[in-house]
C-alpha cells in the first residue's frame, strides 16, 4: 500500500574463497531507505553494505526496510562484488622436552633408592631420537656399577609421556643430587634433579670410672652419650643400674629409684655430647660391673658398661705360746706363732721376727718359711702372699740359761701392716 513500509530478506552466498565483499543497491524514484541488519551507508539513494572475508559456502543474511511513496512497479536491484582468493597454510612446529624427577627425600645407609623419571614433549611435533642419561652422585650406587646410566626412549609425540624407574643403593651418608639429563635430535636438551637425604639415627654412650678401689670407697663414674647420627634424637632415657652388692651415693639430675638412676633429655640433636655423673659404693669385695641402657624414640639405643675391682683389706692376728712353761733353767721350750689373715684380700710380704732375751737361747727354729738365726734375733722370710682367712705357723725352740721372767717379743708386719704388730710371751724359769 501506499506509503507502508516493506522490509527485503536477501542471502550472499560464497562460491568459493572472497574478500572483499561490497554489496550495493541504487533505490528507485519513489522508494525511502528507512533501516537495515546489518546497517548499511546512505549516499543519496545509494546504500552499500561492506563484509571481510568469505569462506567457501559461507551465507551471510541481510535485511533491509523501505517505504513506497509511489504507485506502480517498483524494482530494487542489488548487485555485489568480491574479489577471489586462495590461502596457502603451514604449520610451524616445535618439538619441547621437560622432565620431572622424583624420589624418596630421607633413607638410611643400605637402604634402596627409588626414582622416578617422567618425560614429556609439550611441544607441537615429535620428539626424534630421545635419549635419558641419569648420572649417579657421589655416595650413591646401581647394581651395574655404572655412574651414568642411559635410556634410549624413542620418539615422543606432541604431549605423549614416557617414565623411567630405577633403583639405586644408598651407600654414604650426606645430601645426594641426582641428575638426569634429557636431548633428542631435534629438541633443546633439558634436565631435572632429585635429592635424598641419607643419613642415620645412631647414638652411642661410654663410662668410665675407677679400675680398682679399696671397698668402703667411693668410685666416681662418668657417662658420655654422644648423637653420631643425622637427626635429632626425642625423649633420650638413660638409665643406670647399679650392681646389687653396691649402693648410690649421689647421681646429678638424676632420678634415683633403689639401684637405679634415670636421666631424660627431651632431646639431643645431631653431634651433641653430654656427660652424666655417679657415685657408687659398698662394703663388699669382688668385680662389680655397672651397666648402662640408652633409649629413645627413634628406636636407635644403646648400652655401656665399666667394672671396677673392690678391693678388701687384710686383717693380721696372731698370738703366741710356749710348749712348756714354766721350765727350769737348762731346758728348753717352744716357742708357737700363729698367724692368721682374718680380713677380705691377699696381704704381702708377710715378716715375722723373733727377739729373745739374753737368757733364752735358740736353739731351732721352722715355720711357713725358711728361718734364719743371728745371736737372739730369730727372722723368718717373707711369705709372699698372704690369703684371706689362711692361717701360718712358726716354731722356735729355746734353751733357759737363766731364771726369771724372761719375755720374748714377737714382730709381725707387711706390706699392709707397715707399723709391727708385737706380741710378748711371758716363760718362767726356775
Amino acid at each position: 500500500m501506499l506509503g507502508d513500509q516493506y522490509p527485503l530478506d536477501l542471502e550472499i552466498c560464497a562460491c568459493c574463497d572472497v574478500c572483499e565483499v561490497v554489496l550495493t543497491t541504487t533505490l528507485p524514484e519513489g522508494v525511502t531507505y528507512l533501516r537495515s541488519t546489518p546497517e548499511g551507508k546512505v549516499d543519496g539513494r545509494v546504500v552499500t553494505w561492506t563484509f571481510n572475508n568469505l569462506s567457501k559456502g559461507q551465507t551471510v543474511p541481510a535485511r533491509i526496510w523501505l517505504r513506497c511513496e509511489r504507485e506502480g512497479d517498483i524494482c530494487t536491484c542489488f548487485c555485489v562484488q568480491a574479489t577471489p582468493v586462495a590461502f596457502c597454510a603451514l604449520l610451524c612446529a616445535k618439538p619441547v622436552l621437560v622432565c620431572e624427577k622424583c624420589g624418596p627425600e630421607e633413607v638410611c645407609p643400605g637402604d634402596p633408592i627409588n626414582y622416578t623419571i617422567t618425560v614429556t614433549n609439550i611441544g607441537t611435533c615429535t620428539a626424534e631420537d630421545v635419549v635419558l642419561v641419569d648420572n649417579l652422585p657421589d655416595g650413591v650406587e646401581h647394581a651395574s656399577c655404572q655412574r651414568s646410566l642411559n635410556f634410549k626412549l624413542g620418539c615422543l609425540e606432541p604431549c605423549q609421556t614416557k617414565k623411567v624407574n630405577i633403583c639405586a643403593t644408598a651407600c654414604k651418608r650426606g645430601n645426594a643430587t641426582n641428575t638426569a639429563i634429557v636431548s633428542a635430535c631435534n629438541a633443546n636438551q633439558t634436565s631435572c634433579e632429585c635429592t635424598t637425604c641419607i643419613c642415620c639415627c645412631a647414638v652411642e654412650c661410654h663410662k668410665v670410672g675407677p679400675k680398682e678401689l679399696p671397698v668402703g670407697q667411693n668410685a666416681d663414674y662418668q657417662i658420655n652419650v654422644v648423637n653420631t647420627g643425622d637427626k635429632t634424637l626425642h625423649e633420650v632415657v638413660v638409665t643406670d643400674m647399679a650392681p646389687s652388692a653396691t649402693s648410690i651415693v649421689a647421681a646429678p639430675g638424676a632420678n634415683i629409684c633403689g639401684k637405679q638412676a634415670i636421666w631424660k633429655l627431651r632431646e639431643l640433636k645431631a653431634g651433641e655430647n653430654v656427660t652424666f655423673n655417679i657415685t657408687l659404693t659398698t662394703c663388699t669385695p669382688g668385680f662389680f660391673v655397672n651397666r648402662v641402657n640408652l633409649t629413645n624414640c627413634e628406636g636407635c639405643n644403646s648400652c655401656c658398661e665399666f667394672g671396677t675391682q673392690w678391693k678388701g683389706r687384710p686383717a693380721i692376728d696372731f698370738c703366741v705360746g710356749s710348749s712348756e712353761n714354766p721350765i727350769c733353767v737348762g731346758e728348753n721350750t717352744q716357742l708357737k706363732i700363729v698367724v692368721t689373715n682374718k680380713g677380705q684380700e691377699y696381704d704381702s710380704n708377710l715378716n715375722v721376727v723373733v727377739n729373745l732375751p739374753p737368757e733364752l737361747v735358740p736353739v731351732s727354729a721352722s715355720g711357713a718359711t725358711a728361718a734364719q738365726v743371728s745371736g737372739q734375733t730369730v727372722t723368718f722370710a717373707p711369705f709372699p702372699n698372704f690369703a684371706p682367712r689362711q692361717t701360718l705357723e712358726y716354731y722356735v725352740t729355746v734353751k733357759a740359761t737363766g731364771s726369771g721372767d724372761l719375755r720374748p717379743k714377737v714382730l709381725v708386719s707387711s706390706d699392709f701392716i707397715k707399723n709391727p704388730i708385737t706380741e710378748e710371751e711371758s716363760i718362767i724359769v726356775n
